[in-house]
Order: C-alpha cells, then sequence, then structure tokens
C-alpha cells in the first residue's frame, strides 16, 4: 500500500487486524470478518514502532511471542533459532534489547511478527528510522519472506514499493485510487 502520510494506509492495517470497525462495508480476512479475534492466529504483524521488552533479549522476546502462540518449548526453540538466523542476529541474540540500534530492534520486530509462522504479514512503514544499509537488509528480508508469505507493505516512499512489491495499491484520503503491477 503507497500512499501520503495520513492516506489510510495504517488505518487500513487496523481495520484487517479488527482493531478498528469500518464506518461502512465489511473487511473480511481468510474468509472471517475482521473483528473476528480467531483468524489474527494467521497474521504477523510489525507495527510501525515496535513495542519490545528492551530488558528482554531477542531469544527471550521471541520466546515470549512464541508463549502468547502457546507453542511447545521445543517448537518455540526451533522456532526461535530459526527467525534469529533469518534476521541476522545470532551474533547478538544474549543481548539485551536496550543494546540494540534500530534496524537491529527492527529486525527482531520482523522477527516477532513471524513467530506464528502466520500466512499473511502485515509490515506498517518496515524501513522508517534505518540507515541505508539496514533499508537494504530489511528490504532482502522481505523479498525472502514474500516468497512464501503474503506480505502487506505500507509506505509512503515509491522506490520501497518499486524493489520489494509485485503488486501496488495506491491510496489516497482514504479511498483507493490505483491497484495494478
Amino acid at each position: 500500500m503507497l500512499g501520503p502520510n495520513g492516506s489510510g494506509k495504517s488505518t487500513t492495517i487496523k481495520l484487517i487486524l479488527g482493531l478498528l470497525f469500518p464506518s461502512s462495508g465489511r473487511v473480511l480476512v481468510f474468509d472471517k470478518d475482521a473483528s473476528e479475534t480467531s483468524k489474527n492466529e494467521r497474521i504477523g504483524y510489525l507495527p510501525e514502532e515496535s513495542y519490545l521488552y528492551k530488558f528482554l533479549t531477542a531469544e527471550e522476546t521471541l520466546d515470549f511471542y512464541g508463549r502468547l502462540f502457546d507453542m511447545s518449548g521445543s517448537a518455540r526453540k526451533q522456532r526461535v533459532d530459526e527467525l534469529i538466523k533469518l534476521v541476522g542476529l545470532q551474533g547478538a541474540k544474549h543481548r539485551q534489547l536496550r543494546e540494540y540500534s534500530k534496524g537491529m530492534t527492527r529486525r527482531v520486530g520482523l522477527a516477532q511478527a513471524l513467530i506464528n509462522d502466520p500466512d499473511l504479514v502485515l509490515l506498517d512503514e518496515p524501513t522508517t528510522g534505518l540507515d541505508p544499509n539496514q533499508i537494504v537488509e530489511m528490504r532482502r528480508l522481505i523479498r525472502e519472506i514474500g516468497k512464501t508469505k503474503t506480505v502487506i507493505l505500507s509506505t509512503h516512499i515509491l522506490s520501497e514499493v518499486q524493489v520489494t512489491c509485485d503488486r501496488v495499491l495506491i491510496i489516497d484520503k482514504g479511498s483507493l485510487v490505483a491497484d495494478g503491477t
């Protein structure tokens, strides 16, 4: 989803998650009304600002979120190891998040969004605040995830869409103005 700030991109994501309710019409996700929370087990979400516990390590953070999805200990351990490797934080997995750079924190947030092996991944402005090298790495990760998952990315940066997406929805003032490849 591409559009200027305030166009409705984050609102659309919140509608999909069932955090907001439409003033008219319906939002369906996996053939269920978006207000049905059971569908959220199949969704991963990276908000524009991650809310992570800074005193936890990356491993502890991902283990915590795995517990929220009622994953067994062995499944959590395996998934945490896979995700830490995917986001390239093996060398820092035992450090507290308060010691992480913004880019490292975003990668932990991305791993957290993937802990439940979701079918749909919602990324709200995933490169905000990252330096150029971190942006390149985040885009690589998003493309990698997009090989096996449906990813909806919201941004106001055209180049972000050009290098990461295969389809674009352009939103302005809460309305869809274009849809295509």
